[in-house]
């Protein structure tokens, strides 16, 4: 059973699942990404590591240091938190 706090661990996380929630289908490389949402490089690693084993996110490194992030809209957990978002954003 996934545990909320792995998901929403933190308000860096948080803001981290709720704009790839807004984002859906967006590829970021982990550089853009904390920049977008004014997090640290490290901050952004830290917090991936529990979305990755939840499989709420893909993560790829290629060419070396070049980190890949994506939301899994594959994954079961993933589409019950689109839907769950999308209800709460409805006016």
């Amino acid at each position: 059973m996934t545990s909320l706090i792995k998901i929403f661990g933190s308000k860096a996380q948080t803001k981290l699942v709720q704009h790839l929630l807004e984002h859906k289908g967006r590829i970021y490389n982990q550089i853009g990404l904390s920049r977008r949402l004014n997090l640290s490089p490290s901050t952004v690693a830290r917090v991936i590591i529990p979305l990755i084993e939840e499989g709420i996110i893909k993560y790829d490194q290629i060419s070396g240091q070049m980190k890949i992030i994506a939301l899994n809209v594959e994954n079961e957990k993933v589409n019950a938190l689109i839907d769950f978002y999308d209800k709460l954003s409805e006016k």
